[in-house]
């Protein structure tokens, strides 16, 4: 029988096991994540680790959000507090959100197929409920944004729009012809601020968006 953790205990399991199966994606990718691997890293049972996560997808799509929520503040972070002009912040924003895919090796491998194989397997109201914290988290944001002045009112939902599209480009970028993700990437980038952005526009408060979840930490 797995054996019963208080709040604290659980929290900080919950940790390693996100370390651990960041560890593993990194080493063997998504397709090949073993949980007893996890398991031996972060210190437990494999039966207690089905008193936290109640399936292998289920515990992936954790991992993974784990790293966009670690992403997304640091280019949230660019903005509010980054050096130069909105549209020089932007235009790092739009670039960073189609380079994570290629700063951590297991996402580096991660495409549509292994994608589908996750979200296949998991219950629909587990999807919506990730869709809805995404959008919750991003539409506060752009709001934000648009309430400072840099983001004129009426690009907003196309602004909106763009946060697919962009991850769309980043999973397929193994279908681009050889050397020519990066520049291409740069170019979207660089149009993308120079429309949306106002010129010569800053930032009239530098206080953060409302805080997002905070990223595992290793004991």
């Amino acid at each position: 029988m797995p054996k019963a953790f208080n709040e604290r205990e659980r929290e900080r399991i919950r940790e390693k096991l996100l370390w651990a199966g960041r560890a593993n994606i990194n080493r063997a990718g998504v397709r090949r994540l073993a949980i007893d691997d996890v398991v031996r890293e972060a210190g437990i049972s494999k039966g207690s680790f089905y008193s936290f996560y109640p399936s292998r997808e289920d515990f992936i799509l954790s991992v993974l959000e784990s790293w966009e929520v670690e992403y997304r503040s640091a280019l949230v972070r660019g903005i509010t507090e980054g050096g130069g002009s909105f549209r020089d912040r932007l235009e790092r924003f739009f670039l960073g959100a189609m380079e994570i895919f290629e700063r951590e090796p297991g996402l580096a491998r991660l495409g549509m197929g292994e994608i589908r194989a996750i979200t296949d397997r998991l219950p629909p109201e587990r999807i919506a409920a990730h869709q809805a914290a995404d959008n919750r988290v991003l539409q506060e944001t752009f709001r934000k944004w648009a309430d400072d002045g840099l983001l004129p009112t009426e690009v907003l939902d196309a602004f909106w729009g763009m946060v697919p599209a962009l991850f769309s480009i980043a999973v397929h970028r193994g279908d681009f012809p050889e050397g020519t993700y990066r520049p291409a990437v740069k170019l979207i980038a660089e149009a993308l601020a120079m429309r949306l952005a106002p010129a010569g526009a800053t930032p009239r408060r530098t206080t953060p968006t409302r805080a997002t979840p905070t990223r595992a930490r290793k004991d």
